[in-house]
């Protein structure tokens, strides 16, 4: 009872373990999907299902929503969260449709070298828009939440330029992970390296199963049944001796009867 019982913990265990190591990697494959998402589109930014998730570096819309955004407009964020915007670098319709207080992803100079390398942005909220007399948008100023970390400066957006509206869906926390999980090291430390473990213990686990099965298709014979096999060899070869024996014997008494018939007819010429 108490073997059948540690046999089941064990099974049990063994599923749990199944389970967890296949949500990982799930998890895996979808943060590969997003990573290599951000070479599908022009902007070079992660994109899956027209939705952008975008990893927060700083601070500078870590504040309280400012009293003069007007009201269903999201509200900021920390620095580490991932963020979820709507892609509409290439729908116009949706680039005029944006309003003051909006939050936008834009593409920026973060390293101010002076040229804006793939994937390089920023997310502040639109103050102001300016438009043309058809009432398409021309460029935007925006400005972070955290007028202490912004210091109060505003950044003009050119219409090109504007990628994605940010939608009110952030995860605290995430940003930081999957900004570790973009860079080499962490790539291929938390993704490729388990990865490759993960295909490894299932091999082993698959070559254990294989070898069980073959393992119980094998009988096993006990001492009395080798004994009786033993017994059944011994009987079956006295058998065929005896039978040998007798068929010996009857060709010895043939030959000797047409022997005698030989002999009689040889005195009878």
């Amino acid at each position: 009872m108490e073997a059948r019982t540690k046999g089941n913990l064990k099974k049990t265990g063994g599923i749990i373990l199944n389970v967890i190591l296949w949500i990982f990697v799930i998890f895996c494959v979808l943060v590969t999907v997003v990573a290599f998402s951000a070479n599908g589109n022009a902007k070079g930014v992660p994109t899956v299902g027209g939705k952008c998730f975008l990893n927060v570096q700083t601070g500078s819309m870590d504040a309280s929503l400012p009293e003069w955004v007007p009201d269903g407009k999201p509200a900021g964020f920390s620095a580490g969260s991932m963020i979820v915007g709507e892609y509409i670098a290439d729908s116009a319709e949706k680039i005029d449709a944006l309003e003051v207080g909006d939050v936008i992803t834009f593409e920026w100079d973060i390293t101010g070298d002076g040229r804006i390398q793939p994937g390089e942005s920023n997310t502040h909220r639109i103050v102001s828009i300016e438009r043309n007399a058809s009432g398409t948008v021309v460029s935007v100023k925006t400005q972070g939440d955290n007028t202490e970390y912004s210091k109060g400066q505003t950044e003009t957006v050119s219409r090109s330029a504007i990628i994605a509206r940010y939608t009110g869906t952030k995860i605290a926390g995430l940003g930081a992970v999957m900004t570790f999980l973009s860079s080499r090291l962490g790539f291929g430390l938390c993704i490729l390296l388990p990865l490759l473990l993960f295909f490894v213990y299932e091999i082993i686990v698959f070559v254990r199963a294989v070898m069980k099965v073959r393992g119980e298709d094998k009988k096993l014979i006990s001492a009395e049944d080798e004994e009786m096999i033993r017994r059944a060899a011994v009987e079956e070869y006295i058998r065929r001796q005896a039978e040998q024996d007798a068929k010996s014997s009857a060709d010895g008494k043939d030959a000797a009867g047409d022997s005698g018939e030989k002999a009689g007819d040889e005195n009878k010429k």
